[in-house]
């Protein structure tokens, strides 16, 4: 999935304001793909493993994907345990296939260090017929499609990867290709992972066409109102995939019972925010007053209004400044997150209200003033 955009007033917010995460929100505990790990090692060999501990390993070299010629062309591979960067698998035994991965620590003449990564003949086939990362994203996702949810643990988790790794308008381009329905059966399928199910959540939001985008919306209705626990993996992606096929409807009922609730879960809550977070990036049908009218709700929550003041300012919602001004004469000004946020709103909010409100600031608070003023002056963003 996607890293969001950065404009400069929205980088200037985000240094000035909080240290905010540009990640995918919906991609968790992303790791190398298989076939990232393949294209950037030195040396990358399919290999039958004839012999493994207690002795030394030896391979026979079934297909060189690449740094054939530091092989020598060689037939068959040595390596001492010490020759392996982690430990092999201890399922690595001989008439075992295997991806191995030579990495050099730095130098010409320095030394291999090597990966191994126990396949079968599934696995096998894939990684060697797994499209080059450097061919253009569009040309590669299709190939990973058909492997999402694969009965092979290894296959199915990496093609997810390869998806998280993506970015948003990459993984729409190629909308009109996703098995949406096998999407909706994974969703509510217990035995599919639960961080799986962000993305598969927001993919629904892509579906083409107005039926289809209906459809997915009751669908993603209906699993978000189920009850559950205070933690969801993946409900952050069902709700941006709601935001995206359901639109100003979707997001007043995400209004309703998770930003204008006070009694609303904090994990659902968000969740929330990261969905409106991402539909304010992605999304076109619901305006950026709206969304800001939505997560203003969330001011009145302790907990919840610095991060939703930070939101506001990044979206320049200057219309939420009489909100943030009234907030500043309340006792949440002695939180010291929400003290900074708002802070950081006032300084950059046009409006002649907010100008006027940190001068009374900077009598209270003039180091906490300084600092910031100081920030937004290096930044080039001073008023």
């Amino acid at each position: 999935m996607p890293a969001f955009r950065l404009v400069p007033l929205a980088l200037l917010i985000a240094l000035l304001l909080s240290p905010a995460v540009w990640a995918c929100p919906f991609c968790t505990a992303l790791q190398p793909t298989l076939s990232q790990q393949r294209d950037e090692a030195a040396i990358a060999v399919l290999a039958e493993c004839q012999q493994g501990p207690p002795q030394d390993f030896r391979f026979r070299l079934l297909q060189t994907l690449h740094g054939k010629q530091s092989l020598g062309g060689k037939e068959t591979l040595e390596l001492a345990v010490q020759s392996f960067a982690e430990s092999p698998d201890a399922s690595l035994k001989a008439g075992s296939l295997t991806l191995l991965l030579a990495t050099r620590a730095s130098g010409d003449n320095a030394e291999f260090r090597w990966k191994a990564i126990p396949l079968n003949e599934t696995s096998y086939a894939y990684v060697a017929r797994a499209p080059s990362t450097r061919r253009a994203a569009g040309e590669r996702l299709p190939f990973f499609l058909r492997y999402l949810e694969h009965p092979d643990p290894l296959l199915a988790e990496d093609a997810y990867q390869e998806f998280g790794h993506a970015r948003f308008d990459e993984v729409a381009e190629i909308a009109e290709q996703m098995p949406l329905a096998s999407f909706r059966k994974w969703l509510v399928d217990r035995q599919t992972p639960q961080q799986r199910k962000g993305f598969y959540g927001v993919a629904l939001g892509l579906a083409p066409g107005d039926r289809a985008r209906r459809e997915n919306a009751e669908f993603l209705r209906k699993l978000i109102l189920q009850p559950a626990s205070d933690f969801r993996a993946g409900f952050d992606g069902l709700l941006g995939g709601y935001l995206l096929c359901g639109g100003e409807e979707a997001l007043e009922l995400i209004e309703r019972r998770y930003l204008s609730d006070p009694e609303a879960p904090a994990g659902d809550v968000r969740h929330a925010m990261t969905a409106l977070r991402f539909y304010h990036e992605y999304g076109r049908d619901i305006s950026s007053e709206r969304l800001a009218e939505a997560l203003q709700h969330l001011l009145s929550r302790r907990q919840f209004a610095a991060a939703a003041i930070v939101d506001l300012a990044r979206w320049q919602a200057w219309g939420a400044t009489a909100a943030v001004t009234e907030l500043s004469h309340s006792d949440e000004l002695q939180d010291l997150p929400t003290r900074r946020a708002i802070i950081g709103f006032l300084l950059l909010s046009p409006t002649d209200s907010a100008r006027r409100e940190s001068s009374r600031l900077r009598r209270l608070y003039p180091a906490e003033m300084a600092e910031a003023e100081k920030k937004l002056n290096l930044l080039g963003g001073a008023r």
